[in-house]
């Protein structure tokens, strides 16, 4: 296989544009996606143009090698996998290439939710909406036919394509749209020609099967299951593009498509039903779809019940042990208008089932995308639940005529009880989608036995009411072999449409049209299972890497392998939505190897022995540093996946074998660095804006010299402290004194900021007690994986702070990375007996004054400051938690006017963003922030971190201060802060040296 590789990379790679990929760590990234299985493919092509994709199609079939086309790999059906070439469209390929009044045309990479991002200033968007639409991309939708909610009404993607570009099985280029018969009898068909040729094979395949077609494809609204010919031979016109969409690959791959765009809808507005029982709510299906709502989905009580876990607004509209419920949505031109087809659905539902409660109604666009964000907020939810058993995408995707929903789900709930499963159920219920998702244990146990016995019984019900496998997520590798099933005497009619297409079969072979008929054949993702080796259960690694080096967090082997197998491949951490911040390099360099989701796949590669790789290999050192521990992706993970905790145990690993980088080593020690400087603060600061002497800083250090440092202090805070905040506090002191954490950057470069908090907690009436003897948290040692020396400082900090902490004080820290180390690092580093009773007590500064001013005990004798402050949330006080705090409490002082920065990461993560080797890097995933603080309308920029501070103030005059500084200065109690702030020409005060950025 090797040999077959090596001259792929002379035969293939040299011809490319675009990437061939042929290392074990690239093709073990694509052996899965959001389904059930795990096929390694022999190479991955990244191409960049249709050229490519041409030259990648002829010479697989020159070397007898298949192709698999894949988008974001978001499927849950398998249809990306498979043994040969896998073909990524989404890396280059996502160009927006025009936009016309009523269309658009698009390379298959582009996402779904950046197309509309695009269209929506022009009033229009491309209807169709699949649940994944932050991440999908538009060739996976024509693969699959793609729908959602709105299907009812919007119809499927097939429904709004005018024309596709495709590379078909021979490496022909064809354009396909609705055109009309070449008339043979004029001998107008050129048979060279390869557009023609399938034209005229097409035409005669079903005019043949014309009757055998309208007998035997079920006239759903919802149907995507084997080929779809209803419609495509029509008025002396063939329909290309009809047959194209929803072919999953299997008759070419798509390099450009011309959609049809629509005009955005007017007014919306929607409702949540409650019913006493799942039946009761089915019923209603009928009578509310007469009234042509735009969207009407059913949810069971587990999914329901999750989304009262999910959010505490959800919680306190849906009562425990609500049964079901549907979600309503209708369109209108106006308001009045949507408020009466809502009022006229409420009105159905209850002239049929008594039960029914309206839980909740809204007409406003932030409240009705709110209640939308239940379903695609719970239903990924669903892989979270923990035990033997999870909800398993396999017989996800049936569809019934919508007259029959009742009637099956009664069926469905037989065959579960004959089977001895219960299941999830979420469905589109107006268009008849149903999405079932049975608890089962890993099908990689049995080989998948148990699983084909289920379907094959479920879909002897869906067969009888003529109904469909698949509505609107493909064949893909789980229903493929039931497709004959389903199809009968047609499936002969989609293997003749197929040679025609791909004689050789080589593009994406096993979907659709498959010599194998048995589910349990395939290859099923590993469980995550940890060997054990003999009677004692000890843990057993399965691959080298634990044998190599410790693990750096405390915990066990197999606690590392679930946490791995909690990803379920669903491709959301993919999305580059500006509503959400993750994964910052993956929005800088949309690669599958920079998703987060890549990341656990490697490591359960390594437990798994699937690739010949270990823990501090260079293969997964190189997958680590995409990862500064931001956190992001762990917090907004529907699976909240562990990826950060992940990573760090990967650079431990490297850390333990080589030491790391000199650079992260220097970066990681900023704190010592800052203690040494901080014994010649003046001599340092001089020396920090000379360019020669920042030039040999970063060839000593690898601290790159355009990247602007903090100031030292001429004393450091713990070294110039009033001794009334010194003083440790007796048990049963009252009031209880709160204990300040300063950490590094308030202690080194701004105790000022120090100062000001321990001012307002005084004003406050809040007794406060710093000790002296305290080290920085250690958080830049945990993200650069040295955790034997954050170990060091843990254990001293929790001396340091244990007692306190179990005596009841309240930990105050004016950085929110110290308290993510505190509360969330220190607990897994060290087997400390105090570590829980710190990280229960650590706060953040904001949130415990917010905590104040909600119990009515924080002062509001604020003084006015006339001023416009840009407000960055960092991204670890994200991953407390909360984000509104200290932006809040700044709107209590007078005359300030607070924008939100929604701008993404700053870039920094701590002093990560300091390394030549990060630094541009850094500036590249800081740049829409940078850019922000650069226009002219914002006075002054305003975050609690230090380390964005630094990257708010890279390139500009404007200053960038902690929000403590302007509640103090509010209070009148710090007031040379305003020395800091900008005169009214918008120029601050103080320059700073060059270098240097003021504090």
């Amino acid at each position: 296989m090797e040999e077959q590789r090596q001259r792929m990379i002379e035969d293939l790679g040299s011809v490319l544009d675009g990437e061939l990929l042929v290392d074990p760590l690239s093709t073990t990234l694509y052996a899965s996606d959001a389904s059930l299985y795990e096929i390694q493919p022999l190479a991955v092509a990244r191409p960049r143009s249709r050229d490519d994709v041409v030259a990648i199609v002829k010479y697989a079939n020159e070397a007898e090698l298949d192709v698999f086309p894949r988008g974001a790999g978001s499927g849950v059906a398998g249809g990306c996998l498979g043994a040969g070439i896998v073909v990524d469209f989404s890396r280059h390929l996502r160009h927006i290439l025009s936009i016309d009044a009523d269309t658009v045309t698009v390379e298959p990479g582009v996402v779904l939710d950046e197309l509309n991002r695009q269209l929506r200033p022009l009033g229009r968007y491309f209807p169709p909406d699949p649940s994944n639409g932050p991440v999908t991309t538009i060739g996976g939708m024509l693969a699959v036919d793609a729908a959602g909610s709105r299907s009812v009404r919007v119809g499927s993607t097939r429904d709004h394509v005018e024309r596709l570009e495709l590379v078909t099985g021979d490496g022909s280029v064809i354009e396909a749209a609705s055109e009309p018969l070449v008339q043979k009898s004029t001998g107008g068909v050129d048979l060279t020609n390869p557009h023609q040729r399938l034209c005229d094979g097409l035409e005669r395949v079903l005019r043949e099967n014309d009757e055998l077609i309208r007998e035997r494809q079920p006239s759903l609204q919802r149907n995507c299951s084997g080929y779809h010919l209803r419609g495509v031979l029509a008025d002396n016109r063939i329909e290309l593009a009809r047959l194209l969409v929803g072919s999953e690959g299997t008759l070419g791959l798509f390099t450009q498509a011309t959609l049809h765009t629509s005009p955005l809808p007017e007014h919306r507005g929607i409702v949540l039903l409650l019913f006493g029982t799942l039946g009761e709510a089915t019923r209603c299906v009928q009578a509310i779809a007469a009234l042509q709502p735009s969207a009407c989905d059913l949810m069971d009580r587990r999914v329901l019940s999750l989304g009262r876990d999910s959010d505490p607004r959800f919680e306190s509209m849906i009562p425990a042990g609500s049964e079901a419920a549907l979600i309503v949505e209708q369109a209108g031109m106006s308001e009045r208008e949507t408020r009466d087809r809502i009022a006229r659905v409420v009105s159905a539902a209850r002239g049929t089932a008594q039960s029914t409660r309206v839980a909740f109604e809204a007409h406003d666009f932030e409240d009705v995308e709110f209640l939308w964000s239940l379903p695609q907020r719970v239903v990924p939810l669903l892989t979270r639940l923990k035990g033997t058993t999870r909800p398993l995408p396999f017989v996800e995707d049936i569809a019934v005529p919508p007259e029959h929903l009742h009637e099956f789900l009664t069926s469905a709930h037989r065959v579960f009880q004959e089977h001895e499963v219960t299941a999830s159920l979420y469905a589109h219920a107006a268009a008849g989608q149903l999405h079932l998702r049975p608890f089962l244990p890993s099908p990689s146990s049995d080989g998948g036995a148990r699983l084909e016995r289920l379907a094959a019984s479920l879909y002897e019900e869906v067969f009888r009411i003529g109904g469909t496998i698949s509505g609107e997520h493909g064949d893909g590798l789980s229903r493929t072999p039931f497709v004959r099933d389903q199809h009968g005497a047609l499936y002969r009619v989609f293997r003749l449409i197929k040679d025609l297409f791909d004689p050789q079969g080589r593009l994406n072979p096993g979907k659709i049209i498959s010599d194998d008929h048995r589910l349990s054949r395939l290859e099923f993702r590993t469980d995550g299972a940890v060997e054990t080796s003999d009677d004692s259960g000890e843990a057993n690694p399965v691959s080298n890497a634990p044998d190599l080096v410790p693990l750096g967090f405390s915990w066990g082997l197999q606690e590392l392998a679930d946490a791995a197998r909690d990803c379920n491949g669903c491709a959301a951490c993919r999305t580059v939505s500006p509503l959400q911040r993750m994964c910052p390099f993956f929005r800088i360099d949309p690669s599958e190897h920079a998703s987060p989701r890549a990341k656990a796949n490697a490591i359960r590669s390594v437990l798994d022995s699937r690739a010949p790789l270990s823990l501090a290999s260079d293969e997964l050192g190189q997958l680590a540093s995409l990862c500064f521990n931001c956190k992001q992706c762990q917090i907004e993970c529907p699976g909240h996946v562990n990826v950060p905790q992940m990573m760090v145990e990967t650079k431990s690993a490297r850390v333990g074998t080589d030491g790391g980088s000199r650079a992260d080593r220097a970066a990681s020690r900023i704190h010592e660095l800052g203690a040494l400087g901080g014994l010649v603060p003046r001599v340092t600061n001089w020396l920090l804006a000379q360019p020669p002497a920042r030039w040999m800083i970063e060839k000593l250090l690898g601290i790159h010299r355009e990247r602007r440092l903090p100031a030292l202090a001429r004393r450091s805070f713990l070294r110039n402290l009033p001794r009334r905040w010194t003083f440790r506090p007796r048990p049963g002191t009252r009031p209880r004194p709160v204990v300040y954490f300063v950490d590094h950057f308030a202690n080194h470069h701004d105790p000022e900021l120090g100062t000001a908090l321990v001012r307002i907690l005084e004003h406050n009436d809040i007794p406060v007690y710093v000790p002296r003897d305290q080290h920085p948290s250690g958080m830049a040692l945990v993200t650069a994986g040295d955790l034997d020396t954050a170990k060091q400082l843990a254990e001293w900090n929790l001396r340091e702070l244990g007692e306190l902490a179990r005596e009841g004080h309240r930990i105050i820290c004016s950085e929110p990375s110290a308290v993510v180390c505190l509360q969330q690092e220190y607990p897994r580093l060290v087997d400390h007996p105090d570590a829980p009773a710190v990280a229960e007590q650590v706060v953040e500064a904001g949130t415990f004054l917010a905590e104040l001013h909600a119990a009515g005990r924080l002062s509001l004798d604020f003084q006015p400051l006339e001023l416009t402050a840009g407000y960055h949330a960092p991204c670890h006080l994200k991953a407390l938690g909360d984000h509104d705090s200290m932006r809040e409490l700044l709107g209590l002082i007078p005359g300030l006017r607070v924008s939100t920065i929604e701008a993404g990461c700053s870039g920094m993560a701590g002093a990560w963003g300091i390394a030549r080797d990060n630094f541009a890097t850094s500036i590249e995933i800081g740049r829409p922030l940078i850019s922000r603080m650069q226009q002219a309308d914002l006075g002054i920029g305003t975050t609690e971190c230090s380390a964005c501070r630094l990257q708010m103030q890279q390139s500009t005059s404007t200053p960038t201060l902690h929000p403590l500084k302007l509640m103090a200065l509010a209070y009148g109690l710090v007031p040379e802060i305003r020395k800091r702030l900008p005169e009214t020409n918008g120029h601050p005060n103080r320059q700073m040296p060059r270098g240097l950025v003021i504090t």
